[in-house]
Order: structure tokens, then C-alpha cells, then sequence
């Protein structure tokens, strides 16, 4: 099943993962399974909801045994993923992990030396709809807690800096981000 993503239209915050799992292929919704909780979860301590955001993945359908999509399948998406930040015109886009952060990064012209050196940091790119650009925050996937207990702090810090991001375009601009 293709799993386009869910949010609202436009939206101020887009989040990005690398392609939908077994539970979301069988839902067609974004981020349902345990990483979902855990996102949902982080979502809340942020001071928001899923309905404050877009939530997507790089690739629209499952990878077959659940793999990490390939060159091609990113390739394929890319341009779906381009139209949806066209369209949606977010001030904020959060890449969840290595794969939608390279994607991500190429498709916006970012240079994208590892993940170990672009996750937590904030990057702004000039232009978009609006005029003020994009911020763009790459962190560490919700599912690496499944298998990596210890990341949660990591993954929590991430999440702080978004928190602290959303704090500073409301005092800079004063405009108030949909849902708030």
C-alpha cells in the first residue's frame, strides 16, 4: 500500500522518516507502530501533537522484507517528496535518521558529509514560499530506541533543539504556528 503521509495542509512542520514499516503498509497511515508511540510520544514533550504536523516518509511503500529502500527507490520518490514540501510549504522540516536526512539534504542542496556530523544541528536554507526558507533538523530515527535503549536521551535532545527552534521562530516573528 503506497503511505503518502497525514497532516495538515499547509503545514507549519514536516517530519520526514525513510519508508513506511509492516504496520503502516497495513494502515496506510505514517508512523503507527512502535515508532509511532514513541514519536507521538516526543511530539508531546515538544509542546505538540500529530495534528500540529505533517508526518511522511522518503519512499511511499514498504521496501520488500521491510530493507532499507535503495538508490533507485529513493530516486523514484524524490520528486513525490519535492511536491509534497512544494505544496505543504513547511517553515520546518525534521529528516529522522541517515536515509531521509541524505535524501533530504540532496534534494535541498545541502551538503551532507555523514550523519554522524548534521544530527542535532540546525540548518537553514534560504528561500521557499514563504520568503524566510527552511529550517531543516536532522535526528536520530524514534526506532532506534527499539533497538538501542540508551538513544532515548540522544533522541530526546533532538527534540529539545526542535522545542527550542519552534521558542525562536515565535519570539523572532511572533506568528503563531498552526495548531498552537
Amino acid at each position: 500500500m503506497t503511505v503518502p503521509g497525514e497532516g495538515p495542509v499547509p503545514c507549519r512542520i514536516m517530519l520526514i522518516g525513510e519508508g513506511p514499516g509492516q504496520k503502516e503498509d497495513e494502515s496506510g497511515r505514517p508512523f503507527v507502530g512502535r515508532a509511532g508511540t514513541i514519536l507521538s510520544g516526543l511530539l508531546s514533550d515538544t509542546g505538540l501533537s500529530r495534528d500540529h504536523v505533517f508526518i511522511t516518509s522518503v519512499v511511499k511503500c514498504r521496501p520488500p522484507k521491510n530493507r532499507a529502500p535503495g538508490k533507485d527507490e529513493i530516486a523514484s520518490c524524490i520528486p513525490h517528496l519535492a511536491k509534497q514540501v512544494e505544496i505543504l510549504s513547511p517553515g520546518i522540516i525534521v529528516t529522522m535518521g541517515r536515509i531521509a536526512t541524505a535524501a533530504v539534504f540532496t534534494m535541498l542542496d545541502i551538503q551532507f558529509p555523514s550523519f554522524k556530523e548534521v544530527r542535532g544541528k540546525i540548518f537553514h536554507v534560504p528561500g521557499g514560499k514563504n520568503g524566510s526558507g527552511i529550517w531543516v533538523i536532522p535526528v536520530y530515527h524514534p526506532a532506534v530506541i527499539t533497538h538501542n535503549p540508551p538513544a532515548r536521551s540522544t533522541l530526546e535532545e533532538d527534540f529539545r533543539r526542535l522545542g527550542e527552534l519552534l521558542e525562536q521562530i515565535r519570539a523572532e516573528d511572533g506568528k503563531i504556528l498552526q495548531g498552537d
